[in-house]
């Protein structure tokens, strides 16, 4: 690694031995670290501060790793690998860690030479830290500056919460985005009746395919994704 250009990795973790131990071997091994020690902190740092990788805890104080993640993704629009360390390593933690986008996974206890060794294949595959102002998924295309919406150059009108839903699955195409993480997106302060997200996903859906594209995908009992090809 470039000593005059070190990995800035962010730690969220409020257990200060982990972090101490962390910290230590990961600026052994020439990697610059900064510490937050709860969620609302971390959410603080990163509307801030860029970073190359975020290390993650999901059982954080004040606000919770998923939380950070949502304000990672959706409220800043950052493309930042995430490695999330955590004691929670049942199937379905991870399933649902991973759609709300994070990038690794790995369950306590863990060897910190793996860990130093996954934020570096995470920080190479990087490409780039800001979501593109165009995103697009195979002839599907939106504008999020002009928030214009088209398919093979013909205009989509969505309404507000179809034009959310859509961001949130074209940031990146073919992955799936949890049912949960759409429905805090739109319903952030509410609890969504049962068929409330799905009756959304249907309007989006109609829209699109009466511009001639087909490929919202429903992955039953996980969420939604966007088909690329």
């Amino acid at each position: 690694m470039n000593a005059a250009a070190p990995c800035r990795v962010l730690v969220v973790e409020d257990d200060a031995t982990i972090v101490a131990n962390l910290v230590e071997y990961l600026e052994m091994h020439k990697y610059q670290a900064d510490v937050a020690y709860d969620g609302t902190a971390a959410m603080t740092r990163l509307s801030a501060q860029t970073y190359d990788v975020v290390v993650l805890d999901l059982g954080l104080p004040r606000a919770d790793g998923q939380r950070v993640l949502q304000h990672l993704r959706h409220t800043l629009g950052l493309a930042t690998p995430v490695l999330v360390l955590t004691a929670r390593d049942a199937l379905a933690s991870k399933l649902e860690t991973l759609a709300a986008g994070a990038d690794d996974y790995l369950t306590k206890p863990y060897s910190l030479a793996e860990v130093a060794m996954r934020i570096a294949v995470l920080h190479r595959r990087a490409s780039g830290a800001v979501v593109a102002d165009v995103l697009r998924a195979g002839p599907l295309r939106m504008d999020r500056r002009t928030r214009i919406v088209s398919v093979a150059g013909k205009t989509v009108h969505l309404m507000p919460r179809s034009m959310q839903i859509l961001e949130s699955l074209l940031r990146d195409p073919g992955r799936v985005v949890a049912r949960q993480e759409l429905e805090s997106l739109l319903w952030p302060d509410d609890e969504p009746g049962p068929e409330a997200l799905r009756s959304q996903i249907h309007l989006l859906r109609k829209a699109l395919s009466q511009a001639g594209y087909d490929g919202l995908e429903t992955v039953h009992g996980v969420g939604y994704r966007l088909l690329s090809d």
